[in-house]
């Protein structure tokens, strides 16, 4: 019996001040990560993991200004007027998105189960996580 196809809906959000907004397509009920590394500690991130090919920036491309540290893989992106990351390129899945889950404005969302991440240990926490399966190189 073949696997059943996930049901996917459009979700939709932006920052603060509505300059930047985006929508992406997954299911209703969504995976969250919530991570203990530097940076999402401090702007207390928790995120979808988004294949590229489902992510559609509708407005604000030239709003953002990006901030890379360490191994510069990760590209957090942020409002350059209200200063808000709705979304960014992730260390973890850098060819896709991790989307703030604050950010999402739409009622598409029926449940969201979060997971949390050891980013502090990030090589062991990834690898034992399964979260690189999750956007494009995993399909």
């Amino acid at each position: 019996m073949a696997a059943k196809e996930p049901q996917l809906v459009t979700h939709s959000g932006r920052c603060h001040c509505g300059a930047v907004r985006f929508e992406f397509d997954a299911e209703p009920d969504l995976l969250a990560w919530d991570c203990d590394c530097s940076i999402c500690t401090m702007k207390r991130n928790t995120h979808v993991i988004v294949p590229a090919a489902r992510f559609r920036l509708l407005a604000g491309e030239d709003s953002m200004s990006c901030y890379q540290f360490n191994t510069k893989t990760a590209r957090h992106l942020f409002c350059s007027t209200c200063g808000i990351c709705a979304f960014y390129r992730p260390r973890s899945n850098p060819r896709d998105y991790a989307v703030t889950v604050h950010c999402i404005t739409s009622p598409t969302v029926r449940s969201m189960r979060v997971r949390a991440i050891r980013g502090s240990d990030w090589e062991a926490a990834v690898a034992a996580s399964g979260i690189q399966q999750l956007g494009s190189g995993g399909e």
